[in-house]
């Protein structure tokens, strides 16, 4: 039978945390209508909730429980990265092809 283990985390602290680390790697939230501090807050309760499901797992399995979750939050940051900067590209492409258009017509 597995460990138990009961954590109490304050929601408001954990929010703290998690602004200080967005302090080192902002988000970029560019004109989206989202509340940073109410999608924070949503972001953290869930957070708590799982932990609270987890508390019956073992030590070990909590570890791997947060590492898979960590991980999966890394690699879609990775490819939301890659993925705005082939945008990015795209749409420097379309502006060059415009501007040198305009150019061959003269304009």
């Amino acid at each position: 039978m597995a460990d138990t283990h009961r954590v109490e985390i304050d929601l408001n602290v954990l929010m703290r945390l998690v602004s200080e680390v967005a302090a080192e790697d902002p988000l970029d939230y560019a004109d989206l209508p989202v509340d940073e501090a109410t999608l924070r807050q949503a972001c953290c309760q869930g957070a708590l909730n799982i932990l609270q499901h987890a508390a019956s797992f073992s030590a070990e399995d909590l570890i791997y429980v947060l590492l898979s979750a960590m991980a999966k939050l890394i690699e879609e940051n990775v490819l939301l990265q890659a993925q705005n900067l082939e945008r990015g590209a795209q749409v420097r492409g379309e502006l060059v092809a415009q501007i040198l258009e305009r150019a061959k017509r003269g304009r």
